[in-house]
This record gives structure tokens, sequence and C-alpha cells, in this order.
């Protein structure tokens, strides 16, 4: 199986991966967020999915399809885990409180290590592991991520209005 040099791509690969997952940090520790916030995480984690399939040299319809439904499988799963996740919504400061998860961390740790196995594997010449399934891999994770983003930002609209923007309120409220 054939794999593109080590390149550009690969790095910057792995930087939006990690970029991806530090942008979860805040939720996943439980802080408020703004509102807007829900959307970064899955726009970045659309990036190393699909550079990851642009890096499929012997591309064919198995492999796209394979990409797709990972990418549609992820986004299920994560959808239902979106809808799952207690949160609280500051209908005016537009403002989004969930308990610690880790859900969509983990996801984000598995496209920075599929981003991790690409470079390796560019910088070695050698693929250790098919790159068409590196690229579901992280279809799959960046479906979750993004599906799971969506859900909350529909939710927001919904749940009734709790005051976030005060923190002895927020203190309060989690008691």
């Amino acid at each position: 199986m054939t794999i593109s040099p080590l390149s550009l791509a690969n790095v910057l690969t792995v930087l939006v991966a990690f970029a991806c997952l530090g942008s979860l940090a805040q939720q996943s520790r439980g802080d408020v967020v703004r509102l807007w916030r829900l959307a970064v995480p899955p726009s970045l984690a659309v990036a190393p999915a699909l550079m990851l399939l642009a890096g499929v040299f012997d591309a064919t319809l198995v492999h796209d399809a394979e990409w797709v439904a990972a990418a549609i499988v992820g986004a299920a799963i994560g959808r239902t885990r979106g809808w799952s996740v207690p949160m609280q919504v500051d209908q005016v400061w537009r403002l989004v409180r969930m308990p610690p998860t880790f859900d969509a961390t983990m996801a984000a740790v598995g496209l920075v290590i599929l981003s991790i196995v690409d470079f390796v594997s560019a910088a070695l010449g050698n693929p250790y592991v098919a790159p068409d399934l590196v690229a579901a891999a992280a279809a799959f994770c960046a479906g979750y991520i993004g599906g799971r983003a969506v859900a909350l930002a529909v939710r927001t609209r919904r749940e009734p209005h709790v005051g976030l923007n005060d923190l002895r309120e927020v203190s309060t409220h989690s008691a």
C-alpha cells in the first residue's frame, strides 16, 4: 500500500487534532461556556478527518463509502449522546454548562492518535495501519463530535433558563 511522504499537511493534521482536543477542555471540566463555543470542536475535528481521507492514495469507491459510513455512524452515536447529556442553559447570556464529561474528549484523543499514526507512517514511509482505515476511524471520531455538538445546540433552544452569569448562582444550582 502506498503512503504519501511526510509533508506540512501531516504536521498541520496533528496540530489541528490537538487544537480540537484543547477546544473541548472547558466542556470536559464542566465549566460554563458560551453557546458559540459548542461549534468550535466539530469545526476543528472535520479538518483532520478530511486530511486523512485526502491522504488515501489508492482510493476506491469502497474506501470513500467506509469513510462516509463511519462519519454517519459516529454522528448518530454522538447525536444520541448529545441528547442525553444533562445541561443548564442561560438563555439571556447564551451560556451553557454541562457536568464534567469525557466522551467528546475521548473522540478528540482518538483524532490525535490517528493523526499521529498517519504522521509516523508518512515519516517512516510505511503504513502500519491501512490509510483508508485511519481515515474512516477519524471520520467516526469527527462525526461523533459533530453529532454531539448539533444535538447540544438544538437542545439549548428548548432547555429552561438557568442564570449562569453569576458564579455564586452557578454553585447553588450544582448542589
